[in-house]
């Protein structure tokens, strides 16, 4: 017969981590995919995600012609922790990790 141990709270600190860290991962894995996409396609590219929890907004642009432009006045009103991501920042992010990797 199994030992029942104290019960484990559902929010522990380490399990909040650990989805804060999966959370993370897949906005930096689509914004990456949006970028490539974006250059494979040669397409305008604007991806927004909003966290629920914080209200952070995190917008990448990744359009050459600045049709998506009009969208950091306009979502600034209303989100006031707006996270505005280019193509030229993930590029930096992508070659600082290859720098590292070598």
């Amino acid at each position: 017969m199994a030992t029942v141990g104290p019960p484990r709270s559902n929010g522990s600190p380490s399990k909040r981590k650990s989805m804060r860290q999966k959370q993370g991962r897949r906005k930096s894995n689509l914004m990456k995919k949006a970028r490539e996409y974006s250059k494979l396609c040669e397409a305008d590219v604007c991806v927004g995600i909003r966290l629920r929890e914080t209200g952070q907004v995190f917008i990448l642009l990744a359009d050459a012609s600045g049709f998506w432009g009009f969208l950091r006045s306009q979502l600034g009103s209303y989100y006031p922790t707006l996270f505005l991501i280019t193509d030229q920042d993930l590029e930096k992010a992508e070659e600082g990790c290859n720098e590292g990797a070598t």
